[in-house]
């Protein structure tokens, strides 16, 4: 009885269930794993075991070490061209639990013209305004859109570490086609999370972020961020924690409001390109999906979280993170 009213607790201060009791119940505040650790599961139809499903690779684990993991991503780091770095402005320190405001500016202050002017970050942003934030709302691809989208996906398979993250994935058999046309069926296919309409893809959650009853889901790219805070529907609340990647990025776990919604905890790569990001993502949901992957960037050791999510015969991406 004691797990069941526990996990009940959990349930209630993740999802904010209806009817749950309030002055009975202390107030649990989760983790970001946490959070996507219960919440997954209900969001979108998943395989038993989250491992079966077409995925564009092979359906068995993975025999990838935690070193070759390691070796690659700092390869991939490497071969990545890089940005100029935006100006980031941390402020004061919070905790998930807190209720007041640690930062009263916003946390990236300027972007540099040249990083705007990036190719795949040009790209990225005109993806950005092509969802619907409410995951119980279809999303409606347009062929403008689909053209958008595959205009991103060129660009990044130009840049030299897409080439060596194909070899990669080819010698390990973690795909038997391209690279290309994987990370169009893991970050692109839309599909149901908490809804009756497709209304949520990879690439949306965690380039993008979503609305789930009453929370801020996903939501994990720094280009986004930015976006938000100029227009005004993005406060950023303070961090809990950084990893400077010697001038290439960081990586921030922070609190924020977007959209009048609360994210109590959340992780994001700041000043990195965006396809350094979904190199990585892409590694981690394909070597170790459902796990905290093991990488390493600028001499940082560090995890990647990923869920997988299946629909319509697709193993997809239903969440990725970094998790520091």
């Amino acid at each position: 009885m004691k797990g069941k009213v526990l996990w009940l607790v959990v349930l209630c201060a993740v999802a904010g269930i209806h009817g749950c009791p309030r002055k009975s119940t202390p107030r649990v505040t989760p983790t970001e794993a946490t959070i996507q650790a219960v919440t997954a599961p209900p969001d979108v139809e998943r395989p038993a075991g989250g491992a079966s499903g077409s995925r564009g690779g092979s359906s068995s684990r993975s025999s990838v070490t935690n070193s070759e993991l390691q070796l690659l991503t700092e390869e991939l780091l490497t071969l990545d061209n890089g940005l100029v770095q935006p100006s980031v402005s941390r402020q004061g320190k919070t905790t998930s639990r807190s209720d007041g405001d640690s930062a009263s500016n916003p946390l990236i202050a300027n972007v540099p013209r040249s990083t705007m002017n990036n190719p795949t970050v040009v790209l990225m942003q005109q993806l950005l305004d092509n969802y619907e934030p409410q995951v119980n709302r279809r999303e409606d691809r347009t062929s403008a859109e689909q053209s958008e989208e595959n205009s991103f996906l060129d660009a990044i398979m130009r840049a030299p570490l897409m080439a060596r993250l194909e070899t990669f994935l080819q010698q390990k058999g973690l795909i038997t086609s391209g690279l290309r046309s994987t990370l169009k069926d893991i970050w692109f296919t839309l599909y149901k999370r908490g809804g009756r309409q497709p209304g949520s893809s990879g690439f949306e959650h965690v380039f993008v972020g979503e609305l789930k009853g009453g929370k801020v889901s996903g939501f994990h790219n720094w280009l986004n961020f930015r976006h938000e805070e100029v227009d005004g529907d993005l406060n950023y609340k303070g961090y809990m924690k950084a990893i400077d990647l010697n001038g290439k990025g960081q990586i921030i776990k922070l609190r924020f409001d977007w959209l009048n919604e609360q994210k109590p905890v959340g992780s994001l790569f700041v000043g990195t390109t965006p396809e350094l990001e979904m190199a990585l993502y892409t590694l981690c949901f394909l070597a170790k999906p459902d796990s905290k992957c093991s990488v390493q960037l600028a001499g940082k050791k560090f995890k990647i979280q990923t869920w997988t999510a299946s629909f319509g015969g697709k193993t997809v991406i239903g969440s990725a993170y970094p998790d520091i």
